[in-house]
């Protein structure tokens, strides 16, 4: 019997890869595939996989009629089709489109693989009790997915603390000025391939930060438990520190291919027809920590999420803002962390409602674009 499943987000970088692990496969079934701005490889990939529908709430009709695929444009028909049809899904793409989507699933018994940090952080504003130990969700970011393999054999109680590792980015070691960092450079990441977003946020360990709001979230840590170390070579993704004091580390390439493979096989051992680690090239491996004067940003979300309800979300959206911003040269890349410490100074009360979170998204996305707009009094 072959699971029937959803790729939101299958044409950015990750999704071609779930798609590249998934054509191994003959268990699964890929009956859904989504994408925003890349309709033609949309088009591409549903003729290359025969699937029964794309969903692009942008999408031209007219470009699709003569595709066997039915083209939907409509999210009430996405809901309803995945909920009725649909046994897993990938949410691969950045942001909070998929949000209420993934609100309705985590009352089903659907298999949920997530990459998306904004809809965990957003929806653990409210349901962290929810997210925590569910069978069904799996994460497929590679430092939650080790986190998540390591925890099938580590009972809670009996961990400390728990280690996320960074690579550090492209500028750990970089010594010039900030504002002098541009789009192509921030986007040059040393170690992984991964979408823009996600990269320039690694470009300034923004990312990490985000990663530990989420990993308090699924794993039911709070902050001050979860402990970033800069791990250059990216081949340790997380490591857990035992209350006996001996540690666990989960080693593997950087190639979210492997991540994948085990993510959909729900932590069974399978054979990886993907690269594997050769101990004999491994020279060194060397752990420090993120400088605070340098990676403000990283510290800034670890205090956002201190803050209580809602700044996370706050956060969230102000850095949305802020990397489109830096992208189409609107600001400096230094300009990043002064923003959003301005956008945590403001007043908000904690949701109490799905609807409110995403307010406070929307709320921190447009205080940060007004602050880029002011421009001269970043200072």
């Amino acid at each position: 019997m072959r699971v029937k499943i959803a790729i939101l987000g299958s044409t950015g970088y990750l999704g071609e890869q779930i798609l590249e692990v998934l054509t191994q496969r003959k268990d699964f079934e890929t009956t859904l595939i989504s994408g925003y701005s890349k309709e033609k490889r949309l088009k591409e990939q549903a003729r290359e996989l025969n699937v029964p529908y794309a969903f692009n709430p942008r999408g031209k009709r007219s470009f699709w009629a003569n595709s066997s695929t039915c083209l939907i444009t409509d999210y009430e028909l996405l809901e309803e089709i995945i909920l009725n049809e649909i046994e897993g899904v990938f949410f691969a793409a950045s942001g909070i489109e998929f949000l209420d989507l993934f609100w309705k699933l985590m009352d089903t018994s659907h298999t949920l693989w997530v990459a998306s940090k904004e809809v965990i952080i957003l929806a653990g504003e409210l349901k962290s009790h929810l997210l925590k130990g569910r069978e069904n969700l799996i994460p497929l970011d590679s430092e939650h997915n080790a986190l998540w393999q390591m925890f099938k054999g580590v009972k809670r109680e009996e961990v400390s603390r728990i280690y996320l590792t960074a690579s550090g980015g492209a500028f750990y070691e970089w010594q010039g000025r900030w504002d002098d960092i541009t789009p192509e450079m921030a986007l040059a990441h040393p170690n992984w391939k991964m979408g823009a977003k996600i990269t320039i946020d690694s470009a300034n360990l923004i990312n990490k930060g985000l990663e530990v709001i989420e990993a308090s979230s699924l794993f039911g840590f709070d902050v001050e438990e979860i402990e970033v170390v800069v791990q250059r070579e990216s081949f340790i993704h997380a490591l857990i520190e035992l209350r006996d004091g001996f540690s666990l580390a989960l080693l593997s390439p950087p190639d979210m291919r492997s991540v994948i493979l085990n993510a959909i096989s729900k932590g069974k051992r399978e054979e990886n027809p993907f690269q594997s680690l050769d101990f004999s090239q491994i020279k060194s491996l060397s752990f420090s920590y993120p400088v605070p004067e340098k990676f403000v940003g990283f510290y800034l979300a670890r205090e956002a999420s201190r803050k209580g309800k809602g700044y996370a979300a706050l956060f969230c959206g102000a850095d949305e803002a802020l990397v489109r911003a830096f992208l189409s040269r609107e600001i400096c890349f230094g300009d990043i962390p002064l923003i959003l410490e301005r956008v945590l100074e403001q007043e908000i009360s904690p949701p109490e409602s799905l609807e409110k979170v995403k307010t406070i998204y929307h709320q921190g996305y447009r205080l940060a674009q007004t602050l880029v707009l002011e421009g001269n009094n970043l200072q």
